[in-house]
C-alpha cells in the first residue's frame, strides 16, 4: 500500500492510497468539511472511474464503518477452528419420515438435537430461516445444520437406523 497526503491551498488536503491491488483512491477534504472520494481503476490513475461527494457527517459515518465501530470480522482462525466443527446437512423428508406433517416446533428438532433448520428446500421454493411453525412436508429437503455430534443426534432421534454420511 501505497499512502500520500498533498495541501490543497485554499481548498484542503488529499489524500491518496495505492492499494496492494493497484487500484487508487484520492480524498480531497475541502476546508468546508466537504470529502470529495474518487476511485481510479488498476492501472489508469489519470481519469477516475466513479466519484462522489460526502458531507462532514456522511464522511464520519463511512469512517466509523471502515474503521470496524459497527463490525469487525472474526480473525481467520477463529473462522476456520468454526468451520471445522460445522456441518450442514441435507435430509429429504420420505414418505415414512417422523418429521412429516408436523411444525419445526412440534418436531422439537433443536431442542432434542442441538442441531437447527436453516432452510427449506420444498420444489422451486426454498424457505430460508423458516418459521417454527412451518410445517413440514413429504418431499421436503431440510438443511440442518450443527456440530458432528448434533447432527449424529438427529440421525438418533429421527432415523435411528440411520448413519451419519
Amino acid at each position: 500500500m501505497q499512502f500520500k497526503e498533498v495541501d490543497l491551498p485554499g481548498i484542503g488536503k488529499k489524500f491518496s492510497i495505492i492499494t496492494t491491488g493497484k487500484e487508487k483512491v484520492s480524498v480531497i477534504i475541502h476546508l468546508s468539511g466537504k470529502r470529495e472520494i474518487y476511485f481510479f481503476e488498476k492501472g489508469d490513475f489519470d481519469e477516475p472511474a466513479c466519484s462522489f461527494v460526502l458531507n462532514e457527517e456522511e464522511a464520519n459515518q463511512l469512517g466509523s464503518v471502515l474503521m470496524g465501530t459497527f463490525f469487525k470480522p472474526e480473525a481467520k482462525e477463529e473462522k476456520e477452528m468454526f468451520l471445522k466443527n460445522l456441518i450442514i446437512e441435507w435430509i429429504s423428508l420420505e414418505k415414512d419420515s417422523p418429521l412429516i406433517n408436523k411444525s419445526i416446533k412440534e418436531s422439537e428438532i433443536r431442542k432434542k438435537t442441538g442441531a437447527s433448520v436453516v432452510a427449506i428446500i420444498r420444489g422451486d421454493l426454498t424457505i430460508t430461516n423458516p418459521s417454527p411453525d412451518e410445517i413440514l412436508r413429504e418431499g421436503d429437503i431440510i438443511v440442518l445444520v450443527g456440530n458432528k455430534q448434533q447432527i449424529e443426534k438427529f440421525y438418533e432421534v429421527f432415523y435411528p437406523a440411520c448413519e451419519l454420511r
